[in-house]
């Protein structure tokens, strides 16, 4: 029994009517802040109050929030619904000549697979409700049947009642097994002692259930040890008679066995998480039927690695419908849904884009033949591709200090090989623009991209002219071979490698790496010889090997004590050269301006 879809309309910020298709097992429900997940989750509940959507388009409201719900159980659970000599109504529905009704195939006179009902809620309450029958039904006219639930079958079948049907009751009954963990502070520590096994929707007499459970010493220890795989500070947890006929739930982070019972701390004194994961655990352990259980932001209320375990038992028991709201990427990784659903808000309007599973999965496989993972992207608006680590960890600084520029949203990241893009025998250039242009198309979690910054190389402008063709005008290229040109400056260099331990005794002064680099800078290793007959200097600071020349450099400096490390000491340079002099990157500040003004109209 579960939620099948779900239609919202005229609440909160869901103006016209957004529809989601749900399923048994783990549903995700994504977005950014703000854009409308908490009140999708409310709506899912049925437990909201009217709040109708205020418009900018229009100074008319209507007056009453619309949620409704198509509910889908199977007809054995339809059967075990209802109480013995209760009398079920149905629609009902016009026999075809000569039909006889037969019990034991009667429900599938009504229902194909499974029973469908529709029901519409508002404040909390059933507004109205109908089975979705497969047959013509005459109107106004009901059947009504009993059930033998030794035997499990239908008996006293009467074509003609007054009663009207029993969707109401169905749909009143399914509510009842939704439960909704929000994130917030649960203070459900203490409550009166009695004999209830059945949580109340707002968890509040968990002390009480969880005191009729240690009567039952398997399950509980069985629910200690889920508790124990989440928390593994937590050894075991007990429920303790306290003044006034109350319980008290107790955390016992030290082990039961050295009887230390005045070292328990009582659950209202435990961190913020705790409560919510043992009314989680009571719901999914002890539950004879199927239950809706809503988890609004696990994250916001669990550690990570607390959070992801706590999924990994939900998966264990598939015959609950677990439907999670979130925008942790680790949260969304370790849960594998089976349904995810994007919230967005336009226009001060909410809606929901239901996102492919085959794309989702699709593009995992993509950013892993690239290097990437879906943590990397997911919540962004944009990528920007780089050429590696070092640009992907420098670049976002040097748009923090220019206040010219700023990300948009966008994330930057580095290719796994960039000489995928220019060397045709390693792969075909076409492929691997292709595994780009799929992963960028913006489509299921995937934000699109707006372009790539590589390195020049040595490569000729035919070449790039090829690039840019094959990318449609998406690549850009630094003025200059690499980015590691863009960080010879003695003074840099200097601090950086001053700055490693153990190396104070060499004395290294500017005066020695400003030889250095004007013995060497027109070695034939670092630059083509035809660049060495003119000896310019702004050809130089464009051509040479920058990454070869830093680190024989580096070897030479330190007489090979200090080898040059192409990201640490690359970021290193970057960083100092952004205090001290920010206007050496002013060409990278110009391609990054005109890639990230791209987000703007893509």
């Amino acid at each position: 029994m579960h939620i099948k879809k779900l239609t919202v309309s005229n609440y909160k910020s869901f103006n016209s009517p957004a529809t989601l298709e749900l399923t048994i097992g783990i549903n995700v429900i994504t977005g950014q802040n703000s854009s409308g997940k908490t009140a999708l989750l409310e709506a899912l509940s049925t437990k909201f109050s009217d709040t109708p959507h205020r418009s900018t388009k229009s100074s008319r409201q209507a007056v009453k929030s619309d949620v409704t719900l198509n509910i889908e159980l199977s007809k054995e659970e339809l059967l075990d619904l209802i109480p013995n000599n209760l009398v079920f109504g149905l629609p009902k529905i016009r026999l075809l000549k000569d039909e006889q009704i037969n019990y034991a195939n009667f429900l599938n006179m009504y229902f194909e697979d499974k029973v469908s009902i529709t029901a519409s809620f508002n404040s909390g309450n059933i507004v109205s409700s109908k089975f979705n029958i497969i047959r013509e039904i005459i109107p106004s006219s009901h059947s009504k049947f009993k059930i033998d639930h030794i035997q499990k079958q239908i008996i006293d079948v009467t074509l003609n009642h007054t009663g009207g049907d029993s969707s109401n009751f169905i749909a009143s009954e399914f509510v009842r097994r939704i439960y909704i963990f929000k994130a917030e502070r649960f203070k459900i520590g203490i409550s009166n002692q009695g004999t209830s096994k059945v949580l109340r929707s707002d968890a509040s007499n968990l002390p009480e259930v969880l005191n009729c459970l240690q009567s039952d010493s398997h399950r509980f220890n069985r629910f200690n040890s889920f508790l124990n795989r989440i928390f593994p500070h937590i050894h075991f947890i007990t429920v303790r008679p306290t003044e006034g006929g109350q319980v008290e739930i107790v955390v016992w982070n030290e082990d039961p066995k050295k009887e230390r019972n005045d070292l328990v701390v009582p659950l209202l004194e435990c961190g913020t998480g705790i409560s919510q994961v043992l009314a989680i655990l009571y719901v999914v352990l002890t539950s004879d039927v199927p239950k809706t259980i809503i988890i609004d932001e696990p994250n916001s209320f669990l550690h990570p690695g607390a959070a992801r375990k706590l999924i990994e038992i939900l998966k264990e028991h598939k015959q609950h419908q677990i439907i999670i709201s979130t925008h942790s990427p680790s949260t969304l990784t370790a849960s594998n849904p089976e349904t995810i659903h994007i919230v967005k808000l336009k226009d001060a309007e909410s809606f929901v884009e239901t996102v492919s599973l085959n794309d989702t999965k699709n593009q995992q496989l993509y950013l892993a033949e690239i290097g990437a993972k879906l943590s990397d992207v997911f919540g962004a608006d944009n990528i920007l591709w780089v050429e590696g680590k070092t640009e992907e960890i420098c670049f976002p600084k040097i748009i923090d200090m220019t206040p010219s520029l700023t990300l948009r949203g966008t994330t930057i990241l580095s290719v796994v090989n960039t000489g995928d893009f220019l060397n045709k025998r390693k792969k075909s250039v076409e492929t691997i623009f292709k595994i780009y242009e799929t992963l960028s198309k913006g489509k299921g979690l995937m934000p699109p991209s707006i372009g790539f910054i590589f390195d020049s190389e040595e490569l000729k402008e035919n070449e790039k002219d090829d690039l840019r063709k094959r990318s449609q005008n998406k690549v850009l290229f630094l003025p200059r071979r690499m980015f590691e040109n863009y960080l010879i400056n003695s003074n840099a260099l200097l601090s950086v490698i001053s700055s490693h331990e153990g190396l104070d005794e060499l004395n290294l002064t500017l005066e020695d790496v400003d030889k250095w680099l004007k013995e060497n800078k027109w070695n034939p290793k670092f630059i083509k010889k035809r660049f060495i007959n003119t000896k310019s200097e702004p050809e130089w600071q464009v051509n040479v090997d920058g990454a070869k020349l830093l680190s024989d450099l580096f070897t030479a400096m330190t007489s090979s004590r200090l080898s040059f490390d192409k990201i640490k000491h690359s970021v290193a340079l970057c960083d100092w050269l952004i205090e001290n002099s920010l206007e050496s990157f002013d060409e990278i500040k110009e391609l990054l301006s005109a890639q990230l003004d791209q987000s703007l109209t893509s």
